[in-house]
Protein backbone atom coordinates (compact mmCIF):
# COMPACT_ATOMS: atom_id res chain seq x y z
CA UNK A 1 0.00 0.00 0.00
CA UNK A 2 1.33 3.59 -0.95
CA UNK A 3 2.67 5.28 2.13
CA UNK A 4 0.97 8.38 1.53
CA UNK A 5 -2.48 7.26 0.56
CA UNK A 6 -2.71 4.87 3.84
CA UNK A 7 -1.70 8.31 6.19
CA UNK A 8 -4.30 9.77 4.06
CA UNK A 9 -7.25 7.00 4.72
CA UNK A 10 -6.42 7.08 8.48
CA UNK A 11 -6.31 10.70 9.09
CA UNK A 12 -8.73 11.66 6.81
CA UNK A 13 -11.62 8.90 8.95
CA UNK A 14 -9.99 9.12 11.62
CA UNK A 15 -12.07 11.11 15.26
CA UNK A 16 -8.95 13.80 15.04
CA UNK A 17 -10.76 16.81 16.01
CA UNK A 18 -8.91 19.49 13.39
CA UNK A 19 -12.14 21.03 11.49
CA UNK A 20 -14.11 18.51 9.09
CA UNK A 21 -15.35 19.14 5.60
CA UNK A 22 -16.85 17.42 2.72
CA UNK A 23 -14.62 15.60 0.34
CA UNK A 24 -15.83 16.58 -3.10
CA UNK A 25 -18.83 14.36 -4.63
CA UNK A 26 -17.31 13.08 -7.54
CA UNK A 27 -17.05 9.38 -8.76
CA UNK A 28 -13.75 10.58 -10.58
CA UNK A 29 -12.31 11.73 -7.01
CA UNK A 30 -12.94 9.22 -5.13
CA UNK A 31 -11.62 6.94 -7.69
CA UNK A 32 -8.34 8.15 -6.13
CA UNK A 33 -9.25 6.89 -2.88
CA UNK A 34 -11.23 3.66 -3.34
CA UNK A 35 -8.18 1.13 -3.43
CA UNK A 36 -6.63 1.44 0.10
CA UNK A 37 -10.09 2.17 1.80
CA UNK A 38 -11.71 -1.29 0.73
CA UNK A 39 -8.82 -3.31 1.87
CA UNK A 40 -9.31 -6.11 4.16
CA UNK A 41 -8.47 -4.52 7.65
CA UNK A 42 -9.68 -0.91 6.97
CA UNK A 43 -12.85 -0.79 8.97
CA UNK A 44 -14.17 2.40 7.26
CA UNK A 45 -18.21 3.22 6.44
CA UNK A 46 -17.74 3.64 2.80
CA UNK A 47 -21.60 3.56 1.36
CA UNK A 48 -22.84 7.40 2.74
CA UNK A 49 -21.03 10.13 1.08
CA UNK A 50 -19.56 12.77 1.09
CA UNK A 51 -16.99 11.78 3.66
CA UNK A 52 -15.72 13.71 6.57
CA UNK A 53 -12.12 14.61 6.23
CA UNK A 54 -9.67 16.86 8.26
CA UNK A 55 -9.52 20.26 6.59
CA UNK A 56 -5.86 20.78 6.63
CA UNK A 57 -4.85 17.76 5.50
CA UNK A 58 -3.07 17.50 2.93
CA UNK A 59 -1.52 13.88 2.19
CA UNK A 60 -3.43 12.83 -0.48
CA UNK A 61 -2.27 15.79 -2.66
CA UNK A 62 1.09 15.19 -1.73
CA UNK A 63 0.84 11.57 -2.80
CA UNK A 64 0.70 13.35 -6.13
CA UNK A 65 4.61 13.80 -7.20
CA UNK A 66 4.75 17.46 -8.13
CA UNK A 67 5.98 18.05 -11.42
CA UNK A 68 7.68 21.12 -11.19
CA UNK A 69 9.80 22.74 -8.33
CA UNK A 70 7.70 24.08 -5.16
CA UNK A 71 10.00 27.20 -5.98
CA UNK A 72 8.59 28.03 -8.79
CA UNK A 73 5.02 30.54 -9.16
CA UNK A 74 4.05 28.19 -11.73
CA UNK A 75 3.56 25.47 -8.18
CA UNK A 76 0.98 27.03 -6.77
CA UNK A 77 -0.95 26.46 -10.02
CA UNK A 78 -0.06 22.47 -10.67
CA UNK A 79 -0.41 21.30 -6.60
CA UNK A 80 -1.98 23.94 -4.67
CA UNK A 81 -5.07 26.34 -3.18
CA UNK A 82 -4.45 29.31 -5.39
CA UNK A 83 -4.89 30.95 -2.16
CA UNK A 84 -4.29 29.22 1.65
CA UNK A 85 -4.21 30.84 4.82
CA UNK A 86 -3.16 28.74 7.65
CA UNK A 87 -3.37 29.52 11.44
CA UNK A 88 -3.28 27.20 14.19
CA UNK A 89 -6.57 28.78 15.28
CA UNK A 90 -8.25 29.04 11.87
CA UNK A 91 -7.62 27.89 8.18
CA UNK A 92 -9.05 29.69 5.16
CA UNK A 93 -8.84 28.47 1.25
CA UNK A 94 -9.79 29.84 -2.24
CA UNK A 95 -10.45 28.34 -5.24
CA UNK A 96 -11.44 29.25 -9.23
CA UNK A 97 -13.93 26.89 -10.18
CA UNK A 98 -14.60 26.35 -14.12
CA UNK A 99 -15.69 23.57 -16.80
CA UNK A 100 -14.64 24.97 -20.30
CA UNK A 101 -16.02 22.30 -22.78
CA UNK A 102 -15.85 22.57 -27.32
CA UNK A 103 -17.50 19.73 -28.39
CA UNK A 104 -19.15 18.66 -31.96
CA UNK A 105 -22.30 16.65 -32.94
CA UNK A 106 -23.44 17.63 -36.00
CA UNK A 107 -23.33 20.90 -34.23
CA UNK A 108 -21.07 23.01 -32.16
CA UNK A 109 -21.89 22.59 -28.62
CA UNK A 110 -19.93 23.82 -25.43
CA UNK A 111 -20.11 24.77 -22.02
CA UNK A 112 -18.67 27.89 -20.35
CA UNK A 113 -18.67 27.33 -16.47
CA UNK A 114 -16.96 29.76 -13.97
CA UNK A 115 -17.59 29.70 -10.15
CA UNK A 116 -15.46 30.41 -7.15
CA UNK A 117 -15.27 27.69 -3.72
CA UNK A 118 -14.60 29.04 -0.04
CA UNK A 119 -13.67 27.03 2.56
CA UNK A 120 -12.07 27.49 5.65
CA UNK A 121 -12.19 26.03 9.64
CA UNK A 122 -12.31 28.23 12.98
CA UNK A 123 -11.05 26.37 15.79
CA UNK A 124 -11.28 23.12 16.04
CA UNK A 125 -14.73 22.34 15.55
CA UNK A 126 -16.12 24.59 13.28
CA UNK A 127 -16.06 24.43 9.31
CA UNK A 128 -17.14 25.48 6.41
CA UNK A 129 -17.58 25.59 2.16
CA UNK A 130 -19.63 28.02 -0.54
CA UNK A 131 -18.93 27.53 -3.97
CA UNK A 132 -21.15 29.34 -6.75
CA UNK A 133 -21.11 28.62 -10.48
CA UNK A 134 -22.14 30.75 -13.28
CA UNK A 135 -23.48 28.56 -16.59
CA UNK A 136 -23.47 29.60 -20.57
CA UNK A 137 -23.94 25.78 -22.24
CA UNK A 138 -25.10 24.48 -25.81
CA UNK A 139 -25.96 20.74 -25.34
CA UNK A 140 -26.00 17.20 -27.48
CA UNK A 141 -29.44 17.79 -29.06
CA UNK A 142 -31.13 15.05 -26.47
CA UNK A 143 -29.74 16.97 -23.13
CA UNK A 144 -31.16 20.07 -25.32
CA UNK A 145 -34.48 18.44 -25.43
CA UNK A 146 -34.58 16.57 -22.18
CA UNK A 147 -34.44 20.40 -20.31
CA UNK A 148 -37.15 21.27 -22.85
CA UNK A 149 -39.37 18.26 -21.77
CA UNK A 150 -38.14 18.33 -17.96
CA UNK A 151 -39.19 21.97 -16.58
CA UNK A 152 -36.57 23.69 -18.00
CA UNK A 153 -34.23 21.89 -15.25
CA UNK A 154 -30.82 20.94 -16.44
CA UNK A 155 -29.75 17.36 -14.93
CA UNK A 156 -28.82 18.17 -11.52
CA UNK A 157 -27.85 21.74 -11.81
CA UNK A 158 -31.26 23.33 -11.36
CA UNK A 159 -33.53 25.19 -13.71
CA UNK A 160 -32.53 27.66 -16.51
CA UNK A 161 -33.44 31.64 -17.27
CA UNK A 162 -36.28 31.41 -20.17
CA UNK A 163 -34.84 34.15 -22.57
CA UNK A 164 -33.75 35.17 -25.86
CA UNK A 165 -30.30 33.12 -25.66
CA UNK A 166 -32.69 30.05 -24.16
CA UNK A 167 -34.94 30.18 -27.41
CA UNK A 168 -31.23 30.02 -29.24
CA UNK A 169 -30.49 26.87 -27.30
CA UNK A 170 -28.43 28.50 -25.33
CA UNK A 171 -29.29 27.88 -21.36
CA UNK A 172 -27.97 30.36 -19.01
CA UNK A 173 -28.33 29.09 -15.23
CA UNK A 174 -26.86 29.80 -11.78
CA UNK A 175 -25.30 27.29 -8.85
CA UNK A 176 -24.50 27.35 -5.72
CA UNK A 177 -23.77 24.93 -2.82
CA UNK A 178 -22.86 25.44 1.30
CA UNK A 179 -22.56 24.04 4.70
CA UNK A 180 -21.42 24.33 7.51
CA UNK A 181 -20.58 21.42 9.43
CA UNK A 182 -19.59 21.67 13.31
CA UNK A 183 -17.72 18.84 15.59
CA UNK A 184 -19.94 18.57 19.19
CA UNK A 185 -17.47 15.76 20.29
CA UNK A 186 -15.69 12.76 18.64
CA UNK A 187 -18.95 10.95 18.23
CA UNK A 188 -21.37 13.61 16.90
CA UNK A 189 -21.44 16.08 14.08
CA UNK A 190 -24.02 18.13 12.80
CA UNK A 191 -23.65 19.69 9.28
CA UNK A 192 -26.29 22.82 7.69
CA UNK A 193 -26.24 22.83 4.31
CA UNK A 194 -27.23 23.05 0.87
CA UNK A 195 -26.08 20.35 -1.47
CA UNK A 196 -26.48 16.81 -2.55
CA UNK A 197 -26.29 13.35 -0.42
CA UNK A 198 -25.57 9.34 -2.28
CA UNK A 199 -25.56 6.12 -0.69
CA UNK A 200 -24.20 3.03 -1.42
CA UNK A 201 -21.07 1.94 -3.14
CA UNK A 202 -21.77 1.59 -6.88
CA UNK A 203 -21.86 4.35 -9.70
CA UNK A 204 -25.81 4.80 -9.26
CA UNK A 205 -27.77 4.51 -5.68
CA UNK A 206 -31.02 2.79 -5.92
CA UNK A 207 -31.35 4.68 -2.38
CA UNK A 208 -30.41 7.95 -2.52
CA UNK A 209 -28.23 9.38 -5.33
CA UNK A 210 -26.93 12.69 -5.90
CA UNK A 211 -28.88 12.74 -9.34
CA UNK A 212 -30.82 15.81 -8.78
CA UNK A 213 -30.89 19.23 -7.93
CA UNK A 214 -29.22 20.76 -4.57
CA UNK A 215 -31.92 21.09 -1.47
CA UNK A 216 -31.66 22.44 2.25
CA UNK A 217 -30.85 19.77 4.72
CA UNK A 218 -29.61 19.13 8.20
CA UNK A 219 -27.56 16.16 9.26
CA UNK A 220 -26.28 14.34 12.31
CA UNK A 221 -23.82 11.99 11.70
CA UNK A 222 -23.05 9.71 14.81
CA UNK A 223 -20.09 7.61 14.69
CA UNK A 224 -19.43 4.86 17.30
CA UNK A 225 -17.59 1.66 17.48
CA UNK A 226 -18.75 -0.22 14.30
CA UNK A 227 -21.48 1.94 13.86
CA UNK A 228 -22.10 4.82 12.00
CA UNK A 229 -25.99 6.53 11.96
CA UNK A 230 -27.10 9.18 10.11
CA UNK A 231 -30.14 11.40 9.95
CA UNK A 232 -30.60 13.63 7.06
CA UNK A 233 -33.76 15.74 6.96
CA UNK A 234 -34.05 17.81 4.10
CA UNK A 235 -36.60 20.47 2.30
CA UNK A 236 -37.48 19.54 -1.40
CA UNK A 237 -39.51 20.80 -3.83
CA UNK A 238 -41.92 19.82 -7.10
CA UNK A 239 -41.75 21.94 -9.76
CA UNK A 240 -43.73 19.68 -12.33
CA UNK A 241 -45.77 22.18 -14.09
CA UNK A 242 -48.36 19.34 -14.95
CA UNK A 243 -49.52 18.89 -11.52
CA UNK A 244 -52.32 20.90 -10.78
CA UNK A 245 -53.92 20.37 -7.32
CA UNK A 246 -55.37 23.73 -5.44
CA UNK A 247 -54.62 24.18 -1.79
CA UNK A 248 -51.25 21.96 -1.97
CA UNK A 249 -47.59 23.30 -2.72
CA UNK A 250 -44.88 22.11 -4.04
CA UNK A 251 -42.87 21.92 -1.07
CA UNK A 252 -41.98 18.62 0.75
CA UNK A 253 -40.22 17.77 3.69
CA UNK A 254 -37.85 14.50 3.85
CA UNK A 255 -36.91 12.11 6.70
CA UNK A 256 -33.88 9.74 6.36
CA UNK A 257 -32.25 7.17 8.56
CA UNK A 258 -29.54 4.83 7.81
CA UNK A 259 -27.11 2.71 9.89
CA UNK A 260 -24.45 1.41 8.46
CA UNK A 261 -22.37 -1.31 10.33
CA UNK A 262 -19.29 -2.90 10.07
CA UNK A 263 -20.43 -6.86 11.26
CA UNK A 264 -16.74 -8.18 10.19
CA UNK A 265 -13.63 -6.94 8.54
CA UNK A 266 -15.04 -8.17 5.33
CA UNK A 267 -18.97 -7.59 5.25
CA UNK A 268 -20.59 -3.92 5.96
CA UNK A 269 -24.86 -3.72 5.77
CA UNK A 270 -26.48 -0.74 5.91
CA UNK A 271 -29.99 -0.19 6.57
CA UNK A 272 -32.07 2.61 5.15
CA UNK A 273 -35.78 4.45 5.92
CA UNK A 274 -37.15 7.26 4.25
CA UNK A 275 -40.28 9.37 3.84
CA UNK A 276 -41.47 11.86 1.95
CA UNK A 277 -44.47 14.08 3.26
CA UNK A 278 -45.47 17.05 0.99
CA UNK A 279 -47.35 20.01 2.49
CA UNK A 280 -51.56 19.45 2.82
CA UNK A 281 -54.49 21.74 2.00
CA UNK A 282 -53.77 23.56 5.51
CA UNK A 283 -50.64 24.92 5.04
CA UNK A 284 -48.92 21.75 6.57
CA UNK A 285 -45.67 20.18 5.71
CA UNK A 286 -43.49 19.48 8.48
CA UNK A 287 -44.42 16.96 11.22
CA UNK A 288 -42.70 16.93 14.43
CA UNK A 289 -43.30 13.23 14.88
CA UNK A 290 -40.71 12.67 11.81
CA UNK A 291 -37.66 14.73 14.03
CA UNK A 292 -37.17 11.66 16.46
CA UNK A 293 -33.81 10.40 15.17
CA UNK A 294 -34.12 6.65 16.51
CA UNK A 295 -37.98 6.47 15.52
CA UNK A 296 -39.79 3.85 12.70
CA UNK A 297 -41.59 5.92 9.79
CA UNK A 298 -44.21 3.47 8.94
CA UNK A 299 -45.55 3.72 12.70
CA UNK A 300 -45.81 7.53 12.91
CA UNK A 301 -47.70 7.11 9.52
CA UNK A 302 -50.39 5.40 11.10
CA UNK A 303 -50.24 7.32 14.33
CA UNK A 304 -50.91 10.44 12.63
CA UNK A 305 -53.97 9.59 10.21
CA UNK A 306 -54.97 8.57 6.70
CA UNK A 307 -54.91 12.00 5.36
CA UNK A 308 -50.82 12.68 6.40
CA UNK A 309 -49.62 9.89 5.10
CA UNK A 310 -46.35 10.32 3.28
CA UNK A 311 -44.17 8.30 0.79
CA UNK A 312 -42.15 5.44 2.94
CA UNK A 313 -39.22 3.67 1.59
CA UNK A 314 -37.50 1.27 3.14
CA UNK A 315 -33.14 0.18 1.98
CA UNK A 316 -30.82 -1.94 2.08
CA UNK A 317 -27.00 -1.75 1.09
CA UNK A 318 -24.23 -4.32 1.26
CA UNK A 319 -20.86 -4.61 0.83
CA UNK A 320 -18.57 -7.69 0.62
CA UNK A 321 -14.74 -7.83 0.61
CA UNK A 322 -13.82 -10.98 -1.49
CA UNK A 323 -9.65 -9.84 -0.84
CA UNK A 324 -7.73 -6.80 -0.46
CA UNK A 325 -8.31 -5.90 -4.25
CA UNK A 326 -11.99 -6.65 -4.87
CA UNK A 327 -15.73 -6.70 -3.26
CA UNK A 328 -19.29 -7.14 -4.56
CA UNK A 329 -21.72 -4.88 -3.26
CA UNK A 330 -25.12 -4.56 -3.65
CA UNK A 331 -28.87 -2.67 -2.63
CA UNK A 332 -32.56 -3.63 -2.40
CA UNK A 333 -35.44 -0.58 -1.78
CA UNK A 334 -38.61 -1.81 -1.24
CA UNK A 335 -41.22 0.64 -2.00
CA UNK A 336 -44.45 -1.44 -1.51
CA UNK A 337 -44.16 -5.87 -1.23
CA UNK A 338 -46.93 -8.34 -1.20
CA UNK A 339 -45.27 -11.39 -0.46
CA UNK A 340 -48.48 -13.78 -2.12
CA UNK A 341 -48.38 -11.69 -5.26
CA UNK A 342 -44.34 -12.39 -5.19
CA UNK A 343 -44.98 -15.87 -4.81
CA UNK A 344 -47.59 -15.77 -7.58
CA UNK A 345 -45.28 -13.86 -10.08
CA UNK A 346 -48.49 -12.42 -11.36
CA UNK A 347 -46.81 -9.01 -11.96
CA UNK A 348 -49.40 -7.43 -9.82
CA UNK A 349 -48.37 -3.28 -9.46
CA UNK A 350 -48.61 -3.15 -5.83
CA UNK A 351 -45.08 -4.82 -5.71
CA UNK A 352 -42.89 -1.94 -5.89
CA UNK A 353 -39.06 -2.61 -5.55
CA UNK A 354 -35.95 -2.50 -7.16
CA UNK A 355 -32.32 -3.15 -6.70
CA UNK A 356 -28.71 -3.55 -7.72
CA UNK A 357 -25.54 -6.11 -8.00
CA UNK A 358 -22.04 -5.04 -8.43
CA UNK A 359 -18.37 -5.96 -8.12
CA UNK A 360 -15.35 -3.36 -8.05
CA UNK A 361 -11.63 -5.26 -8.64
CA UNK A 362 -8.62 -3.11 -8.16
CA UNK A 363 -5.37 -4.00 -9.82
CA UNK A 364 -7.54 -5.98 -12.06
CA UNK A 365 -6.03 -8.71 -14.56
CA UNK A 366 -2.84 -8.07 -12.38
CA UNK A 367 -2.21 -4.25 -14.32
CA UNK A 368 -1.49 -1.75 -11.16
CA UNK A 369 -3.99 0.99 -11.02
CA UNK A 370 -6.39 -0.36 -13.25
CA UNK A 371 -10.07 -0.79 -12.22
CA UNK A 372 -12.93 -2.76 -13.32
CA UNK A 373 -16.07 -2.26 -12.41
CA UNK A 374 -19.96 -3.51 -13.25
CA UNK A 375 -23.32 -3.29 -12.22
CA UNK A 376 -26.95 -4.20 -12.85
CA UNK A 377 -29.26 -2.15 -11.67
CA UNK A 378 -33.37 -2.47 -11.87
CA UNK A 379 -36.85 -0.99 -10.52
CA UNK A 380 -40.01 -2.62 -11.07
CA UNK A 381 -43.13 -0.05 -12.50
CA UNK A 382 -44.33 2.07 -10.08
CA UNK A 383 -41.86 2.14 -7.21
CA UNK A 384 -40.77 5.65 -5.98
CA UNK A 385 -44.22 7.14 -7.09
CA UNK A 386 -47.15 7.98 -4.75
CA UNK A 387 -51.16 7.80 -4.84
CA UNK A 388 -50.07 11.88 -4.17
CA UNK A 389 -48.44 12.54 -6.97
CA UNK A 390 -46.07 15.33 -4.99
CA UNK A 391 -44.93 12.77 -2.67
CA UNK A 392 -42.92 10.98 -4.99
CA UNK A 393 -39.60 10.39 -4.37
CA UNK A 394 -38.29 13.31 -6.61
CA UNK A 395 -36.60 17.07 -6.01
CA UNK A 396 -36.96 19.53 -8.49
CA UNK A 397 -38.24 17.39 -11.56
CA UNK A 398 -35.46 14.81 -11.15
CA UNK A 399 -35.43 11.45 -9.13
CA UNK A 400 -33.78 11.15 -6.38
CA UNK A 401 -32.30 7.85 -7.05
CA UNK A 402 -31.32 6.62 -10.16
CA UNK A 403 -31.96 8.89 -13.18
CA UNK A 404 -33.82 6.91 -15.51
CA UNK A 405 -36.66 6.73 -12.51
CA UNK A 406 -38.33 3.69 -12.71
CA UNK A 407 -39.29 0.67 -14.96
CA UNK A 408 -36.16 -0.07 -16.01
CA UNK A 409 -33.29 -2.64 -16.26
CA UNK A 410 -29.64 -0.99 -16.52
CA UNK A 411 -25.68 -2.68 -17.07
CA UNK A 412 -22.97 0.13 -16.26
CA UNK A 413 -19.27 -1.04 -16.46
CA UNK A 414 -15.91 0.69 -16.55
CA UNK A 415 -12.51 0.34 -16.85
CA UNK A 416 -10.72 3.04 -15.24
CA UNK A 417 -6.40 3.52 -15.14
CA UNK A 418 -4.27 6.31 -13.77
CA UNK A 419 -0.81 6.56 -14.42
CA UNK A 420 0.99 9.42 -12.22
CA UNK A 421 -1.65 12.31 -13.36
CA UNK A 422 -2.82 10.45 -16.85
CA UNK A 423 -6.05 8.96 -16.66
CA UNK A 424 -7.66 6.94 -19.21
CA UNK A 425 -11.74 5.46 -18.91
CA UNK A 426 -14.05 3.42 -20.80
CA UNK A 427 -17.91 3.20 -19.66
CA UNK A 428 -20.40 0.69 -20.67
CA UNK A 429 -23.88 1.28 -20.41
CA UNK A 430 -27.33 -0.78 -21.63
CA UNK A 431 -30.40 -0.30 -20.60
CA UNK A 432 -34.10 -0.94 -21.14
CA UNK A 433 -36.84 1.04 -19.59
CA UNK A 434 -40.21 1.82 -20.32
CA UNK A 435 -42.48 4.78 -21.28
CA UNK A 436 -46.56 6.05 -21.78
CA UNK A 437 -47.95 5.22 -25.08
CA UNK A 438 -48.93 8.01 -27.22
CA UNK A 439 -53.13 8.01 -27.37
CA UNK A 440 -53.17 4.87 -24.39
CA UNK A 441 -54.71 5.81 -21.13
CA UNK A 442 -53.03 3.60 -19.34
CA UNK A 443 -50.66 4.08 -16.63
CA UNK A 444 -47.64 1.98 -17.25
CA UNK A 445 -45.64 2.38 -13.92
CA UNK A 446 -42.63 4.30 -15.78
CA UNK A 447 -43.75 8.09 -14.59
CA UNK A 448 -43.12 9.02 -10.67
CA UNK A 449 -44.34 12.46 -10.99
CA UNK A 450 -48.31 11.01 -11.91
CA UNK A 451 -50.30 9.15 -9.37
CA UNK A 452 -50.15 5.12 -9.06
CA UNK A 453 -53.75 5.30 -8.56
CA UNK A 454 -54.46 6.68 -12.56
CA UNK A 455 -55.09 3.56 -14.36
CA UNK A 456 -52.83 1.06 -13.70
CA UNK A 457 -52.88 -2.50 -14.80
CA UNK A 458 -53.73 -4.83 -11.62
CA UNK A 459 -52.03 -7.56 -12.61
CA UNK A 460 -49.17 -8.40 -15.65
CA UNK A 461 -46.93 -5.44 -15.10
CA UNK A 462 -43.28 -5.57 -15.98
CA UNK A 463 -39.92 -4.39 -16.09
CA UNK A 464 -39.78 -1.50 -19.20
CA UNK A 465 -43.26 -2.38 -20.45
CA UNK A 466 -45.46 0.24 -22.34
CA UNK A 467 -43.36 2.24 -24.94
CA UNK A 468 -39.87 0.52 -24.54
CA UNK A 469 -36.94 2.02 -24.52
CA UNK A 470 -33.40 0.66 -25.42
CA UNK A 471 -30.09 2.97 -24.63
CA UNK A 472 -26.50 2.43 -25.49
CA UNK A 473 -24.08 4.39 -24.55
CA UNK A 474 -20.01 3.75 -24.93
CA UNK A 475 -17.99 7.00 -23.64
CA UNK A 476 -13.81 6.75 -23.59
CA UNK A 477 -11.94 9.83 -22.22
CA UNK A 478 -8.68 10.04 -21.92
CA UNK A 479 -7.28 13.00 -19.54
CA UNK A 480 -4.43 14.59 -17.57
CA UNK A 481 -4.68 15.66 -13.66
CA UNK A 482 -3.08 19.19 -13.91
CA UNK A 483 -4.14 20.15 -10.13
CA UNK A 484 -5.07 17.81 -7.38
CA UNK A 485 -6.05 19.82 -4.82
CA UNK A 486 -9.10 20.87 -7.04
CA UNK A 487 -9.27 17.72 -9.70
CA UNK A 488 -8.26 19.90 -12.21
CA UNK A 489 -8.05 18.13 -15.53
CA UNK A 490 -7.79 18.06 -18.79
CA UNK A 491 -9.82 15.53 -20.73
CA UNK A 492 -10.44 14.52 -24.55
CA UNK A 493 -13.34 12.26 -25.31
CA UNK A 494 -15.71 10.33 -27.91
CA UNK A 495 -19.48 9.70 -26.61
CA UNK A 496 -21.44 7.54 -28.77
CA UNK A 497 -25.27 7.24 -27.78
CA UNK A 498 -27.99 5.33 -29.44
CA UNK A 499 -31.59 5.24 -28.85
CA UNK A 500 -34.70 2.96 -30.45
CA UNK A 501 -37.92 2.78 -29.15
CA UNK A 502 -41.71 1.90 -31.03
CA UNK A 503 -41.09 5.69 -32.57
CA UNK A 504 -38.02 6.43 -33.02
CA UNK A 505 -34.21 5.30 -33.19
CA UNK A 506 -31.03 7.44 -33.17
CA UNK A 507 -27.40 7.23 -32.95
CA UNK A 508 -25.53 10.57 -31.94
CA UNK A 509 -21.75 11.06 -31.92
CA UNK A 510 -20.26 13.64 -29.62
CA UNK A 511 -16.48 14.31 -29.71
CA UNK A 512 -15.43 16.96 -26.71
CA UNK A 513 -12.08 18.41 -25.19
CA UNK A 514 -12.51 20.00 -22.00
CA UNK A 515 -10.42 21.80 -19.17
CA UNK A 516 -12.20 22.09 -15.83
CA UNK A 517 -12.46 21.59 -11.88
CA UNK A 518 -14.17 18.00 -11.41
CA UNK A 519 -15.47 18.20 -8.17
CA UNK A 520 -19.49 17.09 -8.62
CA UNK A 521 -21.39 14.69 -10.58
CA UNK A 522 -23.52 15.40 -13.46
CA UNK A 523 -25.97 12.90 -14.81
CA UNK A 524 -26.10 13.22 -18.80
CA UNK A 525 -25.58 9.23 -19.44
CA UNK A 526 -29.35 8.66 -19.93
Amino acid sequence: MNKYVLFFVISHFSLLMIGQTNAPLSHSYYSYLEKDMHEIGVSKHTSFKPFLYSFDDTIFYNSFKPIISKKSIIHTFLNSDLLSIKHADYSFALNPLFHFEIGEDNDRRYINTRGVEVKGRVGEKLSFYSSFYENQMLLPNYLEDYVRNNENVVPGQGMVKYNLLYQEGIMDFYYATGYINYDINKFFKLQLGHGKHFIGDGYRSMILSDNSFNYPYLKITTDVWKLKYVNLFSYLQDINLDIDLPYISKSKFSAIHYLSTNLCERLNIGIFESIILAEDSLGNMFDINYMNPIIFYRPVEYSIGYSRYGNALLGLSIKYKITSTSHLYGQLVLDEFRLDDFRAQNGAWRNKYGGQVGVKYFDAFGFEHLTFQSEVNFAKPFTYSHFNPLQNYAHYAQPLAHPLGTSFLENVSFIRYRKDRWTADLKLIHAKYGGEITGDTTNYGSDIFISYNENFKELGNDIAQGNTSNLKIIDIRVGYIVNPKTNMKIELGIINRSLNDRNTSTDNQYLFFSFKTDLQNFYYDF
